[in-house]
């Protein structure tokens, strides 16, 4: 079967059965359609004929080019979806990923601002003299509270929250719900964010519009700098902080992965690794060291 033609179905499936959102499967179509024109230079068109080989080519042709071993691997990823999916489809007998290594990536600390700077900027900020300072704190404490991603706090809806019971239903990855436990403090700001309304986005930019990610980008490096000389400051960041922080308060790991919509304790785990790096450079101040 011609790879083109594969690849379209394959990105149909991932819309409407796998129902990815939008940004994954645009970035899978990407990652496919850039595999196809570089196996077009080799004279390939038959995905019956692509080789472990002509997949490791591209690795190297990719990492010649300059791209990080991480961006590879996500690359390496859609494939191997696709190949999946022509194996279990009987498009194809043997899937060439088996012998394809994927490149090693550096693992990197996860980087937390420090809770004294973010409840400096919570408690001394002058919110209440700004046009939309509920709002604006809302948001960053629902992003450092609880721990959710960027993309189910601009798709969190009034509907899904439950004053009654302090809880927000969200939307995570794979449509996978989960109930998120809340304070008083953001108890009574979603009161009163949310005013009259019943329906609709929980947050609006100033024009009344719903969140996008270049706002909420904007939005949270804007504040983060005033108060942090973090390297990064991005809503993540505020994500990682909240799992950083609830373990050095002794939260539970297991706790937090649910908090978190992790799928697996895997990917929780680097905050293990966060803490400890931290106790060791505390404990290098030990006098007997």
């Amino acid at each position: 079967m011609e790879l083109q033609n594969i690849n379209n179905q394959y990105v149909e499936y991932l819309q409407k059965v796998k129902r990815m959102s939008l940004h994954t499967v645009t970035s899978y179509k990407n990652d496919l359609e850039q595999f196809s024109v570089f196996l077009h230079s080799l004279g390939l068109e038959d995905i019956e004929k692509i080789k472990s080989k002509h997949i490791r080519f591209w690795m190297g042709d990719l990492i010649e080019s300059g791209l990080k071993a991480r961006s590879v691997n996500r690359k390496l990823s859609s494939l191997r979806g696709l190949f999946k999916y022509c194996r279990s489809h009987a498009v194809i007998n043997t899937d060439p990923m088996t012998k394809v290594v994927a490149p090693k990536t550096p693992k990197h600390l996860v980087k937390d601002i420090p809770a004294v700077d973010l409840m400096r900027m919570f408690d001394r900020y002058p919110w209440n003299e700004e046009e939309y300072g509920d709002r604006n704190k809302l948001i960053l404490l629902m992003l450092y509270t609880t721990g959710m991603r960027l993309s189910e706090l601009i798709n969190l809806k009034i509907q899904d929250v439950d004053l009654n019971r302090n809880a927000l239903r969200v939307l995570g990855k794979r449509n996978k719900i989960r109930m998120i436990p809340i304070h008083d403090e953001l108890h009574d700001l979603i009161y009163q964010v949310k005013g009259n309304r019943s329906i609709g986005e929980l947050f609006l930019t100033d024009k009344g519009n719903p969140l996008y990610p270049m706002w909420l980008y904007r939005f949270v490096n804007l504040y983060l700098r005033k108060f942090s000389h973090a390297s990064k400051t991005s809503p993540h960041v505020l994500r990682h902080s909240f799992a950083t922080h609830m373990l050095n308060n002794g939260a539970n790991l297991m706790a937090i992965k649910d908090l978190l919509g992790h799928a697996s304790l895997s990917a929780t785990q680097v905050y293990t690794k966060n803490s400890f790096e931290k106790l060791k450079k505390i404990h290098q101040l030990h006098p007997r060291k």
